[in-house]
């Protein structure tokens, strides 16, 4: 990358920082970022030394140049405004003063937001490849290009919490993410067809120690949960980005290789592991392509038409055309072929925890995500419960569990108890919460604030004794969304909303 100035982090490694009012020209980028990443309205800097252009020049070279590092704070940088001194030959004092798109309390809500999101999506055995589909895949399925928002169509938080927004929300939000999975990626700003004098903002992110293009928002081609997504513009080269996006390439990395044009004429698609699952383009038969077999050989699983392919729990689950649009699921390792529906799919889309199916006749169906108990010690679920937390007394009425707080002042987390040993713990903050466990044929556990069922962004805790419900254990495999830890006397489960157990007869 080539630029006049100092990187932000060469910056910090001299042990420079906000309270650094003296600086050479070179430093001039990185000392704004870093009272930009704080979101500091006014702040002063004194500039020493002989300057390599006019102070007007060099200040819009380093406010042009300041979305290479930090963009999530530096672009949210609505307005940035300057007026300097000359106080001798070599030292300028200028003072700015600049307005944001966003709050700081937005901001935390935001980073919190994407921790929560990456918690429910990505593995800790996902390869590099893996998590950028992934995030690729979430962001262009989610949210939808639109101008007219209640908040900034630029900001994320607008983006995040109307689902609606810009280029600039769509890449600052792919990069923060990458910035959380500590995956190397830059906010890439330039032109592109179409996009007329305004500008245009996608990403660039490294792949075994190859970078390469990804346009999420030129990905997105619809405006409903569980639109196709395409990926024309994903892990895309230099040469043909240049087709129809120019950027000023001296700022950014090459972007040489090839390895992913298989991929670019595809849509509709899920990946599952190392296999990419998708609707052949011609036939739109099932077809499967192994990211780890290079170069990459498309396989025909299913000689069948199929629609709104997703891949949960280690099953396919996609709309048979071929068969009226039923729901079906296949198993990738053994090709066993299941029907579940006499109905119609219309639209099937992921949420955090779920897989929900919308069928012709209006009805609905959630196939809940399961967590890998590998990835969920006993030591894990035990230790998230042991906390101080407000503790209510869960009132028992045969085999059924209530009770319901309604916290006044400040709200804290919960921990529900029964006197038979039953707990459960939330830790996310509700004024008003009613549970309601019964045992009717399997286990019933209802959660509600102001009589509306209650999704947790953070996982609740059910400690319950195994003698109240025996044989409850052998039942949660695949079931539910949970995690499970079982010892001789209780089983500690975790679910992300109300859930219903059936115990097979």
């Amino acid at each position: 990358m080539k630029t006049y100035f100092e990187s932000y982090e060469q910056y910090k490694r001299q042990g420079n920082s906000i309270k650094t009012t003296t600086i050479t020209a070179k430093q001039l980028l990185p000392a704004l970022i870093a009272h930009m990443e704080r979101m500091d309205r006014q702040f002063t800097l004194h500039i020493n030394g002989q300057l390599p252009m006019p102070i007007d020049s060099l200040i819009k070279e380093a406010f042009d140049q300041c979305h290479l590092e930090q963009p999530f704070y530096t672009q949210h940088c609505e307005k940035r405004s300057y007026k300097y001194r000359q106080l001798t030959k070599n030292r300028v004092k200028v003072e700015f003063r600049m307005r944001y798109r966003m709050a700081r309390q937005e901001e935390k809500w935001i980073v919190d937001e994407i921790q929560n999101i990456l918690k429910n999506r990505i593995a800790p055995d996902m390869s590099t490849l893996q998590k950028v589909f992934t995030v690729h895949d979430y962001i262009a399925r989610t949210y939808s290009y639109e101008r007219h928002t209640e908040g900034s169509p630029f900001a994320v938080y607008t983006f995040m919490n109307e689902k609606h927004g810009v280029c600039m929300a769509y890449a600052l939000l792919f990069e923060k993410m990458m910035e959380a999975l500590e995956i190397p990626c830059y906010y890439v700003v330039g032109k592109a067809a179409g996009e007329g004098t305004e500008g245009h903002a996608w990403n660039m992110v490294q792949i075994d120690e190859h970078w390469y293009h990804i346009d999420v928002t030129w990905d997105d081609i619809g405006s409903i949960p569980g639109k196709e997504v395409r990926y024309r513009y994903f892990l895309v080269a230099d040469e043909k980005m240049r087709l129809d996006h120019e950027w000023n390439e001296n700022h950014y990395p090459l972007c040489t290789s090839k390895k992913f044009e298989a991929v670019h004429r595809l849509y509709d698609g899920c990946l599952a592991n190392t296999s990419f699952y998708y609707a052949h383009p011609g036939n739109g038969h099932l077809y499967e392509m192994n990211f780890e077999e290079f170069p990459f050989q498309p396989k025909q699983k299913l000689a069948v038409k199929i629609q709104f392919c997703f891949y949960i729990n280690g099953l396919l689950y996609f709309s048979n055309d071929s068969h009226t649009g039923y729901l079906y699921q296949l198993d990738p390792d053994t090709m066993e072929l299941t029907q579940l529906s006499a109905e119609q799919v219309i639209r099937i889309y992921k949420s955090d925890t779920t897989l929900e199916v919308l069928y012709a006749d209006e009805t609905t169906e959630s196939i809940q995500k399961v967590i890998s108990t590998d990835s969920v010690s006993e030591d894990t679920i035990l230790a998230e419960t042991a906390e101080n937390r407000l503790e209510v007394p869960l009132h028992t009425f045969g085999d059924s569990w209530v009770a319901t707080i309604d916290q006044q002042d400040e709200c804290q987390p919960i921990v529900f108890k029964s006197a038979d040993g039953i707990e459960l713990t939330v830790d996310d903050e509700y004024k008003q919460l009613t549970v309601d466990i019964y045992i009717n044929r399997g286990l019933h556990i209802q959660m509600k604030s102001n009589r509306k069922n209650v999704e947790f962004k953070q996982p609740a805790q059910l400690k319950m004794p195994i003698s109240l419900i025996p044989g409850l254990e052998k039942q949660l495999t695949k079931q539910n969304a949970l995690a499970y830890f079982a010892d001789e006397q209780f089983i500690y489960i975790q679910l992300y909303k109300s859930v219903t157990i059936q115990l097979k007869k």
